[in-house]
């Protein structure tokens, strides 16, 4: 295998006072239930800083090598039938191990399983010192979106020659191993102090990595860096202030000034070019104030539209822009500090705009350090201390977790500038705060849709212009973020938690806190008496609201619309009662926050012991989700009810399982109710973008759902794609009536279909879903057929969430992973040249017609006197399929193959409203589902050359 040479014993000199052994293994299977055998096994050996020498062999397993590890690691049983057994190369492997310090990425696995093999061939089990680089690099690079060996390779400029095989695998560990080392030395020695009073935590002797580089860093009594500082025992980034560009400038609007302007950093695109003369324009208007463009992937919008808006920022204007998620967020500050940065000739101040809870908390995080945590959240808390040296917003999405479930969070994240202590030493830096500071003088306030829904009382100022991007987003965020829900059960649950807390004759409760002076009877009294009425009255009003709206549940309905007039006829009814629990809530809300103040100075002055702390710390995290769960409270104040103008949904909720939660629902039906009155009146200008935004035939329906007036000016601007040589587009003229077809007839033809062009055709393919049931069924067709042994397959709502499959998808290596996704892949999702070139979708994406909240809104339409299907359910549907179209091709130099599987856009007579978002220039290919594989693969084989 490779160039490694077989090593012997005889053959090394090491200095045996640290000599670190880098192993890993490739194995039948990596279960340490005995069933498995190493089929690999490479070591890469360090002394002093450098690589001295690697040994490397393959082994025979005596028993075949499954298909699936075959395909990931290359390794054939072919290769390993004349190889040793792991009983002929034990004895040279256990003496090169003696005396070393054991290295491995995911240690865990390969020392455990390597000791197994040991004991299986009658040797001892070793006991060596171990280091495991998955937790170095976890707690060193803590902002990586991946800590896959292959990944960090990457990142960190380390060639990897073949991935999965234990000799490329080793170097490349030891290599990450040597610069993580180095990574270390450059920590200040009190972040060293910290992170080793922190590191029994990690696995085997990490540890001693932080021990060793402060026992050496200590000694030199080094000073922080200028751009640090130490608060406590916290190493941050000290605060900068940008000052706003003094002189007023405009975008130039000749050539030769654009030209120079652009220079060797981006080309002169006239479509692109002629978007900005247009926002360029449009943002210095006095009478235009909103427009709409739809900029088509590959032209360039995003630098399109904030190339302009920054040189309107000179002129005492501050650009709010908006996109559909954190995600896209970040990506869109980081390209406009980087790219813009480059460009312009004056300095641009750019911050990011998200809900508090994205934000650490410093005091709460500083008290999380003295607390006891589990060793998972240990290891969380070294990586924040060294992200703290590196991060400018304090925002945890740059630590790009998939999902915060660590109970650490919950006790670190922010809950807005309000709750903080005035007198906590970390007052003066809190990240928020800071914030607050910077918008005065920002350029540019990069958002989400559901910040800028739900915050927009932060909008503040005439000096405001707005810039919504993925504007095809906008309506379903009003309908899904500007939602409230009150759940009366988890009130309920809570009121009892808390009440069993506060009355525990058994375990430590509040007479403890008495005995240590920490609060009185009378406040004791008080709270109990707020929290009994929220606990009974709560249940009487659930009761009172069932009897009255959910008559008709024994016939199996479980939601229930509930009419503004009929609920305000409620509110009246059961005022009284409303009152006196609006009242114990306030009186609840004053206590809670009486005790927080009072806790912040006890456990500082140690006035009360670690176990009162750890109650109320447990007390707290209770009350905060308890006042959550209120803040749907508001909507049952009937006065603010019945000034409001704007009509929104109400409905009741319950599954039919006995445990089930009782929601009161609220929610608009679409963006053209709530965004005129609530959000563009904040704004003297507001620009509309996104790539598939309306077609001639749904550009009334786009103008409702934005709330715009039928005489808004709508441009589009063309494509600069080549899509009759980039694409080719099929439809399966004969695939099987969608709403005729029997059920299991129909998920069978989908599969042998699937099956047939994805076996066929080894390339990235992305299978697109109108239901996670459909998708759950058709995947496990398919592991039937054989294809999960084939292939790597990724499938929504089986093996991850959708940001983990995306994640997952994009840094796949070998760029022949198949994804089965649903709804958010359809759009918000970037996958230039091989990330994608087999895009098939399923069906013609209608939405399910039989939800309460699309019968609700077909209703309103029926009302009207319209039909809703060609109002609302159609548009939609053709909106969403350009979306999922839009996925395939991102850059010119992309090519793939499009394939939709349903014929009814051929038959029925809204097919040609759906045949109005592809390119005019794209031939749309009728084939049987036969001819599919072979025509992809003719595709794919002809383009290769010419992409």
């Amino acid at each position: 295998m490779g160039d490694r040479r077989l090593i012997k014993v005889g053959d090394f000199k090491m200095d045996k006072s640290k000599t670190y052994a880098v192993v890993d293994l490739e194995m039948t299977s990596p279960a340490l239930d005995g069933t498995g055998r190493i089929i690999q096994f490479s070591c890469t050996f360090i002394e002093k800083g450098k690589i001295t020498d690697t040994f490397n062999t393959l082994i025979n397993p005596q028993m075949p090598i499954p298909p699936e590890v075959q395909r990931l690691t290359g390794i054939k049983n072919s290769d390993v039938s004349k190889a040793p057994l792991f009983i002929d190369v034990a004895d040279t492997i256990y003496a090169l191990l003696q005396d070393t310090v054991f290295v491995a990425h995911n240690i865990m696995q390969d020392y455990r399983f390597l000791n197994a093999e040991f004991e299986r061939a009658g040797y001892p089990a070793l006991e060596l010192k171990g280091v495991d680089t998955v937790q170095l690099a976890q707690i060193l690079l803590p902002t990586q979106p991946s800590y896959r060996l292959v990944d960090l390779g990457n990142y960190l400029g380390i060639k990897h020659e073949r991935p999965h095989q234990a000799d490329s695998d080793t170097y490349v560990t030891a290599q990450l191993f040597l610069l993580l080392q180095k990574r270390l030395e450059l920590l200040p020695a009190s972040v060293l102090q910290t992170l080793c009073s922190l590191s029994d935590a990690l696995l085997y002797d990490t540890a001693e990595c932080f021990k060793d580089a402060y026992e050496a860093k200590r000694k030199k009594a080094e000073p922080l860096p200028r751009d640090l500082m130490r608060v406590e025992n916290l190493v941050i980034r000290r605060p900068q202030f940008a000052t706003k560009h003094g002189e007023a400038l405009h975008f130039p609007t000749e050539k030769k000034e654009q030209t120079n302007l652009f220079s060797g950093i981006i080309e002169w695109r006239k479509e692109q070019v002629k978007m900005m003369e247009t926002i360029a324009k449009f943002l210095s208007s006095k009478t235009e104030t909103k427009l709409l463009i739809e900029a088509p992937t590959g032209m360039g919008k995003t630098l399109g539209y904030v190339l302009p808006a920054a040189y309107a920022s000179t002129n005492e204007r501050r650009i709010v822009i908006s996109t559909a998620t954190t995600a896209l967020q970040s990506q869109l500050a980081e390209e406009i500090q980087v790219t813009l940065k480059n460009i312009l000739p004056f300095e641009l101040d750019v911050i990011v705009l998200k809900g508090n809870e994205h934000y650490i908390d410093l005091d709460k995080f500083w008290r999380s350090l003295k607390q006891p945590y589990n060793k998972n959240s240990r290891l969380l808390q070294m990586r924040l201390v060294v992200w703290l040296l590196q991060t400018k917003t304090g925002d945890l999405d740059e630590l790009r977790l998939t999902r915060k479930q660590d109970p650490l969070f919950e006790n670190i994240v922010h809950t807005g500038v309000m709750g903080l202590d005035a007198a906590s030493p970390f007052y003066g830096v809190d990240y928020l705060r800071l914030k607050e500071v910077a918008k005065k003088n920002a350029s540019f306030m990069i958002t989400n849709h559901a910040y800028l829904l739900t915050h927009t009382e932060y909008f503040t100022g005439n000096d405001l212009e707005l810039i919504i991007d993925e504007t095809q987003n906008l309506p379903a965020a009003v309908m899904h973020n500007v939602q409230q829900v009150f759940d009366f059960d988890a009130i309920k649950i809570l009121c009892d938690t808390l009440l069993v807390k506060l009355e525990s004759k058994i375990s430590f409760s509040f007479e403890q806190l008495i005995e240590q002076k920490f609060t009185t009877k009378k406040q004791y009294h008080v709270l109990q008496k707020h929290l009994q009425v929220l606990d009974h009255d709560m249940w009487t009003l659930r009761a009172n609201l069932m009897r009255r709206f959910l008559r008709l549940r024994a016939n199996g309905i479980t939601e229930q619309a509930i009419s503004e007039k009929k609920f305000m006829g409620f509110l009246k009814e059961n005022m009284g009662l409303i009152t006196k629990l609006a009242k114990a809530y306030t009186g609840f809300l004053s206590e809670v926050s009486a005790l927080q103040k009072k806790f912040f100075k006890a456990a500082d002055s140690q006035k009360i012991d670690q176990t009162a702390v750890m109650y109320l710390l447990d007390f707290f995290k209770l009350s905060e989700q308890l006042i959550s769960q209120f803040e749907a409270w508001s909507k049952l104040n009937l006065d603010d009810l019945e000034k409001n103008t704007t009509k929104q949904l109400i409905w009741i909720s319950m599954a039919s399982q006995e445990t089930a939660h009782l929601r009161l629902h609220f929610s608009y039906l679409d963006g053209g109710e709530f965004l005129k009155q609530q959000v563009y009146s904040r704004f003297e200008h507001v620009l509309f973008l996104g790539a598939g935004l309306f077609t001639k035939k749904t550009r009334e329906y786009t103008l409702h759902q934005l709330d715009l007036p039928v005489t808004t000016r709508l441009l589009s601007f063309k494509s600069t794609f080549d899509y009759e040589r980039q694409v080719l587009a099929m439809i399966a003229k004969d695939a099987p009536n969608v709403g005729q077809a029997d059920n299991e007839s129909y998920l069978n033809y989908l599969a042998q279909t699937i099956y047939q062009m994805t076996s066929q055709n080894p390339c990235q393919t992305m299978i697109l879903f109108n239901s996670l049931d459909e998708l759950e069924r058709v995947y496990e067709k398919l592991a039937n057929l054989g294809l999960t042994k084939e292939r790597e397959v990724l499938a929504q709502g089986v093996n991850g969430t959708p940001e983990k499959l995306k994640k997952r998808f994009v840094l796949n290596q070998a760029q022949q992973t198949i994804l089965l996704a649903t709804g958010t892949f359809f759009e918000g999702i970037d996958l230039p040249d091989k990330l994608l070139e087999l895009l098939i979708i399923v069906r013609l994406p209608f939405q399910a017609p039989t939800t309460l909240f699309n019968q609700v809104r077909y209703e309103r339409v029926r009302q009207a006197g319209k039909n809703p299907f060609s109002t609302l359910a159609l548009p939609e549907a053709v909106l969403r399929l350009k979306q999922g179209f839009g996925r395939l091709i991102r850059t010119p130099a992309d090519r793939g193959v499009f394939v939709l599987l349903d014929s009814r856009i051929l038959t029925k007579r809204y097919g040609q409203e759906f045949m109005q978002i592809f390119p005019p220039e794209l031939t749309l290919h009728q084939v049987k589902s036969t001819q599919l594989p072979s025509k992809i693969a003719d595709f794919l084989k002809n383009t290769e050359e010419n992409f």
